[in-house]
C-alpha cells in the first residue's frame, strides 16, 4: 500500500474549526451559557412570545385591579383589610368566582377584627394568599410576616431553590392557602422564569399560580403533578408569555366595592387581584412588556396551567430538533468547506439560518437554552471559517497567478480566474490555433556578436515579439531558445482564435521591419528576420509534465504541424506561412494557396497557404 497523503494546512485548519465548531456546540448543549449565548437565546425567545401572543382574551381568568381611580376615589393604599375581605365575599357570593388571588403581601397584623373578618373568608372560600422568598442565599435576608406552609404537601425530583428570607404575611394558618410569587431574573434584568416550588427551612412551598388551581379544585383537582413540570437546570419554569397584560379581562377594584362590576367578566371564572397603580410598585420587567404588572405574570402561569390540565400534560419543549439541526449543519459546511465551495457554503449558511430562525421563531416547543444553538455553526463561519476561507483563497490565486503570468498577460489571467476559477488550466481537449516564430540565421548571429551582444540582442527580439502574444490575448506557451511558441483560444476562449494568430504574426513582421530600421545599437549592421508558422486542430492544453515539474502548454498533432511549417517557411523563402485548417477558419485575412507538399516527418500532404500580398511574389512548390 502506498502512504497516505498528508493533509495540506488549509485541511489541517479546517478540521481545527469542525472540531472547534463540534466541541462548542456540544458544551452549550449540555447547559453551558456564556453570556453572549445566553443574550442571544434571550433575544430571540423575547422576540417569539413578544410577536406570537394570543390578542382573544382568555374567558377563564380575570384580573381585579387596583387602579389609580380606585385609589383616588377608596383612599390611598394600604386599604383596610376589612375592605379587602369584602372586595373577596362580593367575588364568591354573587359571582361564584371558582377562586381568588390577592398578589398582595400583608406582612404586619392590622386590627383585629379587620384581620380575622379577611382570615374568615379565606377559611370558607378558595382564597390564595401570596408569599415572597428570598433566594439571594444571604443570611441576613429579611424575614418579614411568617410562612404559610402549603395545604396539601408537594414533592419534586430536582432540586428546588434554596431561600434564605422571605416576607410572607401575618398568620401561619396551614387551612388558609398561600403560594409563593418569587420571580427569577436573568443577568439583564428581566424575568423570564420562576421556581415552581421554593425550599425554605425543609419545607417546599408552591408557587401562586399552582395553589389557586388546586386550592380551587381541593380533592378534585386532576391533570398532571408538580413533579412534572418542565424546569430547567436552576428548578425554574418559563414563563409562557401568550397572551399579554390586553388578553385578560380587567375590572377595576371600584366597579367591585361600588357592586357595578360586569357579572360575565366574573362569573365561574378565577379571579387575581393585583394593582397597576404606579405608587404600588407592583412592576416587572418581562420579555413581552418593560414594565408588566406582575399580577399579568400570574394570569399566564395560571392559564398554562389550566390548558395543562385539560390536556393531561404539561407541552415539553424539544431539544431534538435544534440538536440535530446543529450536527447537520456542522457535516454540511464541513463537506461543503472541504470541497472548497464558499458560495455553495454561504448561500447554505443564508438558507439554514434563515429556515431554522421561521422555525423557532414560529413555535414555542424549542427548548430556550437551545433555541440558538443552531446558529453556532453559521457564526462559526461568519467569525472564523470565512476569513481563513478568504485568506486562503487569495493566497491561492496570487500563487495561481505568478504560476501562470509567464503565459498570460495579466487582464486574460484575471479573467480566466473569473470566469473559471483555479481549474482552468486543467488539462482537456480544446480547438487552437499555434504560432512558431524563429529568429532566422541566429547561428550565424551568434558568430558574429559576442555572448553578452547575443542576450541582449536575443531579449529585445523576443520582447517584442513576446508583447505582439500578449496583444492578441494570446498564451506564451514556451521559449525555444530564439523560438517562441504560443497559441489561442485555449484557456480562455476565443471562437476567432485563428484571426488573432494570424493578428499576432503580422504584428511581429511590423515590430522585426521597425527594430531593423530603429538603428540600436545591438543592431548595427544586422538585420532581423523571422519564420513563422501557424496552424490549427485540436490538442491537449493543460498542465502537464512529470510529478516534479510541470508547465502550461499544449500537445497534438496541430502542434507538430505548426512546428513544420515555421521549418518549411525557410524553403518556401516567404516570413509566413499557413496551415489548411487555419485558412479555413479565418474571416479577416486574405490567404492564397501556396503549394500542397508533404511536411516533414508527415505521411499525407496538404496545402499550405501564404498572405495574398505574399504570394505574387513566391514561386509556386509542388
Amino acid at each position: 500500500m502506498g502512504a497516505l497523503a498528508r493533509p495540506s494546512k488549509l485541511e489541517c485548519v479546517r478540521l481545527k474549526i469542525l472540531a472547534l465548531t463540534t466541541l462548542l456546540s456540544a458544551l452549550l448543549a449540555t447547559g453551558w451559557q456564556p453570556q453572549p449565548y445566553a443574550r442571544l437565546a434571550f433575544a430571540l425567545d423575547d422576540w417569539r412570545q413578544a410577536h406570537t401572543q394570543v390578542q382573544q382574551p382568555d374567558a377563564r381568568v380575570t384580573l381585579v385591579d387596583i387602579d389609580e381611580h380606585s385609589l383616588e376615589i377608596v383612599g390611598p393604599w394600604p386599604w383596610p383589610r376589612a375592605l379587602i375581605a369584602r372586595l373577596a365575599q362580593t367575588l364568591f357570593d354573587r359571582y361564584q368566582t371558582k377562586a381568588v388571588g390577592l398578589d398582595i403581601l400583608f406582612p404586619e397584623a392590622s386590627t383585629p377584627q379587620d384581620d380575622a373578618a379577611l382570615l374568615a373568608v379565606a377559611r370558607r372560600y378558595p382564597l390564595v394568599f401570596a408569599q415572597a422568598f428570598d433566594l439571594s442565599r444571604d443570611e441576613d435576608a429579611p424575614r418579614a410576616g411568617r410562612v404559610s406552609a402549603p395545604r396539601n404537601p408537594v414533592a419534586v425530583s430536582w432540586t428546588p431553590p434554596l431561600a434564605t428570607g422571605y416576607v410572607a404575611n401575618f398568620f401561619a394558618d396551614p387551612s388558609v392557602c398561600a403560594g409563593h410569587v418569587t420571580p427569577l431574573a436573568d443577568f439583564d434584568g428581566v424575568v423570564r422564569a420562576i421556581p415552581p416550588v421554593v425550599r425554605y427551612a425543609g419545607e417546599l412551598y408552591p408557587m401562586f399560580g399552582w395553589q389557586m388551581l388546586h386550592c380551587a379544585q381541593g380533592a378534585a383537582s386532576r391533570g398532571p403533578s408538580i413533579a412534572s413540570l418542565p424546569v430547567d437546570s436552576r428548578g425554574a419554569l418559563r414563563i409562557p408569555f401568550r397572551h399579554g397584560s390586553h388578553a385578560f379581562d380587567v375590572v377595576p377594584a371600584l366597579q367591585l366595592l361600588t357592586g357595578t362590576a360586569p357579572a360575565d367578566l366574573l362569573r365561574g371564572r378565577y379571579v387575581i387581584v393585583g394593582s397597576s397603580a404606579l405608587g404600588l410598585t407592583d412592576h416587572i420587567a418581562t420579555p413581552v412588556d418593560a414594565w408588566l404588572p406582575a399580577a399579568v405574570v400570574h394570569a399566564e402561569i395560571l392559564t398554562w396551567l389550566l390548558d395543562a390540565q385539560e390536556s393531561g400534560t404539561f407541552p415539553a419543549a424539544s431539544a431534538l430538533l435544534p440538536l440535530a439541526w446543529t450536527a447537520v449543519t456542522i457535516v454540511l459546511f464541513a463537506l461543503l468547506f472541504r470541497r472548497s465551495r464558499a458560495p455553495a457554503a454561504l448561500l447554505a449558511l443564508v438558507v439554514t439560518t434563515a429556515a431554522w430562525l421561521a422555525i423557532a421563531l414560529s413555535t414555542s416547543l424549542v427548548a430556550v437554552h437551545l433555541l440558538a444553538l443552531p446558529l453556532v455553526p453559521a457564526a462559526a463561519f461568519i467569525a472564523i471559517q470565512a476569513p481563513v476561507e478568504w485568506i486562503s483563497s487569495q493566497a491561492t490565486i496570487h500563487s495561481f497567478e505568478q504560476r501562470f503570468s509567464r503565459y498570460l498577460p495579466p487582464t486574460v489571467l484575471r479573467e480566466i480566474v473569473r470566469r473559471h476559477g483555479l481549474t482552468a488550466f486543467k488539462p482537456e481537449r480544446r480547438h487552437i490555433s499555434v504560432l512558431f516564430v524563429d529568429i532566422e540565421g541566429y547561428t550565424r548571429l551568434a558568430e558574429q556578436m559576442t555572448p553578452e551582444q547575443l542576450v541582449a540582442m536575443t531579449e529585445l527580439v523576443l520582447t517584442r515579439l513576446t508583447r505582439c502574444v500578449h496583444d492578441t490575448q494570446g498564451t506564451l506557451d514556451k521559449y525555444i531558445g530564439d523560438a517562441i511558441m504560443a497559441f489561442w483560444g485555449a484557456p480562455l476562449e476565443q471562437s476567432d482564435h485563428a484571426d488573432r494568430a494570424m493578428d499576432c504574426a503580422l504584428a511581429m513582421l511590423k515590430e522585426l521591419e521597425a527594430l531593423n530600421f530603429a538603428n540600436d545599437p545591438l543592431l548595427i549592421d544586422q538585420m532581423v528576420r523571422a519564420r513563422i508558422g501557424i496552424n490549427t486542430g485540436s490538442a491537449v492544453v493543460g498542465e502537464l509534465g512529470s510529478t516534479t515539474r510541470q508547465s502550461y502548454t499544449a500537445i497534438g498533432d496541430a502542434i507538430n504541424v505548426a512546428s513544420r511549417l515555421q521549418d518549411y517557411a525557410k524553403i518556401a523563402g516567404t516570413d509566413l506561412l499557413v496551415g489548411e485548417e487555419t485558412a479555413k477558419a479565418v474571416t479577416r485575412h486574405k490567404l492564397h494557396p501556396y503549394a500542397q507538399t508533404t511536411l516533414r516527418g508527415r505521411a499525407t500532404p496538404e496545402m499550405l497557404y501564404v498572405l495574398a500580398e505574399h504570394a505574387a511574389r513566391l514561386a509556386p512548390h509542388g
